[in-house]
């Protein structure tokens, strides 16, 4: 398997290829069989994701509604959609997020359709130390292909921990003020990440947008991590 670094030097001067199975693929996408591989969020809640469930709003949600008001996630954050995902967040593999992206933009249902993007954005400190925010990258492809531009009126001002690890109680509690706003939010927005795990991060931004006058937030990832 070709270096993913190596790969993005070399690729104006290569044939495309599937960014998973490395073999030619004439658009650079994921070739048919690789697809196939995308493991589909079946049945997911209409508030979470959660996979599964017997109506439209899981049981958890029912309970405790999320500050958020919509979400939309298309894969299991299992097997491929892991692999790629992990190529994209820790190698800038873009051709890896761009094929993922392309089916995302087909076959998500996006009728609760935004007025501007908001990616969940990265700490000074650490952007300058890793050189790019996945979630700014996948918020601007977004925005091309579906023509929404990008809001950015919001700053991490608390360089928090990793969060990898957390439960979600020790999540809520890093994430406290980590965020703050810059200018007045749109009234409808979708926040953009690569993942939705514990929803902590989504959550506290939700209220913080919605404490300022948005009046609709949705939650928008490219994979949900399966609940244990």
């Amino acid at each position: 398997m070709i270096n993913s670094n190596i790969r993005q030097w070399l690729l104006p001067l290569l044939k495309p290829i599937c960014p998973a199975c490395e073999q030619s693929q004439p658009d650079g996408l994921l070739c048919a069989t690789c697809a196939t591989y995308l493991e589909t969020l079946n049945e997911p809640c209409k508030l979470c994701g959660e996979p599964n469930i017997v109506e439209s709003v899981c049981g958890r949600c029912l309970q405790t509604l999320p500050p958020w008001d919509a979400v939309a996630m298309r894969w299991s954050f299992t097997g491929l959609s892991r692999h790629l995902i992990h190529q994209f967040k820790y190698h800038h593999d873009i051709a890896a997020a761009e094929a993922m992206m392309k089916i995302w933009c087909q076959e998500t249902d996006l009728s609760c359709r935004p007025e501007a993007l908001v990616a969940v954005p990265m700490h000074h400190r650490k952007h300058a130390k890793k050189g790019y925010n996945q979630a700014d990258i996948l918020a601007k492809r977004l925005s091309t292909q579906l023509s929404i531009p990008v809001w950015r009126g919001i700053q991490r001002q608390i360089a928090t921990p990793p969060l990898e690890g957390l439960s979600k109680k020790e999540r809520i509690k890093e994430l406290k003020d980590a965020f703050r706003l810059t200018a007045t939010p749109p009234k409808k927005v979708a926040i953009i990440d690569d993942v939705f795990t514990s929803g902590a991060t989504m959550a506290e931004i939700s209220r913080l947008l919605k404490r300022q006058g948005c009046q609709f937030v949705a939650v928008w990832t490219l994979a949900r991590t399966p609940l244990p």
